[in-house]
């Protein structure tokens, strides 16, 4: 299975197989050095091709080999994406159950973000209320669950979860981590 820096160049070859390693490797941001290491080890795994347009220019071709790495590879990010979702998402209706066994029976989601998201699906089956700004708060009773790292909130009670997970749960780094990982999964 490919690599990361393997797996950027047969996406960019599979988009465009005439281009120059010099090219593949400004669109990578990988080494020249990097991209040639890189494509002869694809070349002899099966995964890319070469075809010859002149003795210096060369066309790369993804074979079916090579998409069937790429396939499994995303098919695995994929996997590991909805797992780490699944997590804070069990994590984030811990807490909030935390709350609610305390006498905390109304939540508001504040955030238009991915951790916002998922709290809102944490939240099935509680009381709560989405609003993307802190003047579409209305009821000073609710618990306002935040998503966002370091917002504070004046005159509402407030549970910053992002900060939470960060400290408690991953240990620290968590709301960074998370937010990255949720971006390049495109969630």
């Amino acid at each position: 299975m490919p690599n990361e820096n393997e797996l950027k160049i047969i996406e960019e070859i599979s988009k465009k197989g005439r281009q120059t390693q010099r090219e593949l490797s400004e669109k990578t941001n990988l080494s020249l050095g990097a991209v040639n290491i890189i494509i002869r080890r694809l070349i002899r795994r099966g995964a890319i091709k070469t075809g010859g347009l002149t003795p210096k220019k060369v066309e790369y071709m993804v074979t079916p080999k090579g998409f069937s790495e790429k396939a499994k590879k995303t098919y695995n990010y994929m996997l590991k994406t909805v797992d780490l979702v699944k997590k804070v998402k069990e994590e984030i209706a811990r807490i909030v159950l935390e709350e609610y066994n305390r006498g905390q029976r109304k939540f508001i989601v504040l955030g238009n973000d991915d951790l916002a998201d998922i709290i809102e699906l944490a939240l099935k089956g509680f009381d709560y209320e989405r609003v993307f700004g802190v003047g579409e708060i209305k009821n000073k009773d609710s618990l306002v669950l935040v998503g966002k790292s370091g917002e504070r909130l004046n005159g509402f009670r407030s549970l910053n979860l992002a900060d939470k997970l960060a400290d408690g749960y991953w240990g620290g780094g968590m709301s960074t981590n998370v937010n990255c990982s949720l971006r390049r999964a495109g969630i």
